[in-house]
């Protein structure tokens, strides 16, 4: 049996991240959480999301053929906690109210990201700033003004760190920028800050469905390597960004 101790919570705040980076997923589960490694379609994403949640299971992997239809499903039921049975191929559920059977695909058909999340967490993540909701909701609706253009650039003007849409690399380019974070922080001595970065626009449109308060966004300059922190009660989701090559 696989126990949701809270459906509704695990359907909004962890399936729904999934089903908007991939139609099926390879989710699985242990004894200390329900989890996820996924990538967006562009592959300059990768998205580990976990829910806390004791099971008795050591390792068991749900291969969905289909995370919304799962959503769905789930939405249907009526109770708040609940345990799922899961078959040689499917999972079940029944209760007094609501019964259903949803089929899984074989291990092996769905391709999970092949990357460390071990090694990534190993990094040396020097700096690091916090960006409140707010002011990613700002930067989604300021991207409507920059049309055609899918780069996000992250820089610092002493103490204060900004965010730009546009594309340094093509001429007569329209931008945005935005102040986001009013202070940034080095685990080391080195006050000089990091260099201007850019990534893909998309990790904004993924992360921009979740209701959150802060994101944590950690640097690493070694391997250009950013990591998107967003913890919502017992779901964490870690967004592995690779950076542009200038």
């Amino acid at each position: 049996m696989i126990k949701i101790d809270n459906i509704n919570h695990f359907n909004n705040t962890f399936l729904s991240l999934v089903s908007k980076v991939c139609d099926n997923a390879c989710i699985k589960v242990d004894n200390k959480q329900i989890y996820s490694v996924t990538n967006s379609s562009d592959n300059t994403i990768v998205i580990f999301s976990t829910y806390k949640q004791d099971n008795e299971y050591k390792s068991l992997n749900l291969n969905v053929p289909d995370v919304n239809r799962l959503m769905r499903i789930l939405s249907c039921v009526t109770d708040n906690d609940i345990k799922l049975d899961v078959d040689t191929n499917c999972i079940k559920y029944n209760s007094p109210d609501v019964r259903f059977k949803y089929h899984l695909l074989e291990d092996g058909i769905i391709s999970v990201p092949a990357v460390s999340i071990d090694k990534i967490k190993q990094l040396d993540f020097k700096y690091s700033f916090n960006v409140d909701r707010e002011s990613i909701m700002s930067l989604i609706k300021g991207s409507s003004l920059v049309a055609d253009v899918d780069k996000l650039y992250f820089y610092h003007e002493e103490e204060c760190v900004y965010a730009e849409i546009t594309d340094k690399e093509t001429s007569n380019t329209d931008s945005y920028t935005q102040k986001i974070a009013d202070k940034w922080k080095s685990k080391g001595d080195d006050d000089k800050g990091f260099d201007q970065m850019s990534i893909s626009f998309e990790i904004l449109r993924i992360i921009s469905g979740l209701r959150f308060d802060t994101i944590k966004i950690r640097i690493n300059t070694d391997v250009n390597v950013l990591l998107f922190e967003v913890v919502i009660d017992n779901v964490k989701h870690n967004f592995i960004c690779t950076t542009y090559i200038r």
